[in-house]
């Protein structure tokens, strides 16, 4: 069974902008297996994992209940970790569009029919970008975020979201685009 998630991605020119920062947050000697940019993307929905027989049905869905959502920009800025800055785990950047929250809101109502539930937490649009590994450097890296907290990396014109199945490896996980949406509303 494919492990799967729906998700769109910047602009490779925002996703050089993040790179850039990551090797700058990755100089202030921090535990951090930091994601590469080909990897990044933000999560709208995590399926998990899906049996072949359902893909079928879960694409139709995706593909009628996208249909009519436009291409929207979006904005990705700032910098923080989760769960917070005395236990940081994930390195993040934020994400801000208007028409986001919509989507996210639109594939929910999709697939929660189809037996998906919403997701139980607050939808934080988000690009994660590493991983913390250990604690060694987590002082240094949470005054680095602090530096560059309000950094702005640049806008991406959003016009699909790309349903993935993603493999786990010892070198990272591997993601395969397994259809394609196109935002043609108005």
């Amino acid at each position: 069974m494919p492990r799967t998630f729906l998700a769109i991605r910047p602009a490779d020119t925002v996703l050089e902008h993040v790179a850039e920062m990551q090797t700058k947050l990755g100089d202030a000697g921090v535990d951090v297996r930091w994601v590469a940019r080909d990897s990044m993307h933000l999560t709208i929905h995590f399926l998990g994992d899906v049996r072949e027989s359902e893909l079928a049905e879960i694409e139709r869905g995706l593909s009628e209940g996208l249909a009519n959502l436009a291409a929207f920009d979006l904005e990705c800025r700032g910098l923080g970790v989760f769960p917070n800055q005395k236990r940081p785990r994930v390195v993040w950047v934020g994400l801000a569009g208007e028409g986001l929250e919509r989507l996210a809101e639109s594939v929910e109502t999709v697939l929660s029919p189809l037996g998906f539930p919403p997701e139980e937490r607050d939808f934080t649009p988000h690009i994660t970008i590493g991983r913390v590994r250990s604690a060694r450097g987590t002082e240094n890296l949470v005054r680095a975020l602090k530096a560059n907290a309000e950094s702005t990396f640049g806008t991406s014109r959003i016009e699909s979201v790309t349903l993935f199945k993603s493999q786990l490896r010892a070198e990272g996980s591997v993601y395969t685009p397994l259809r394609t949406f196109t935002l043609t509303g108005d």
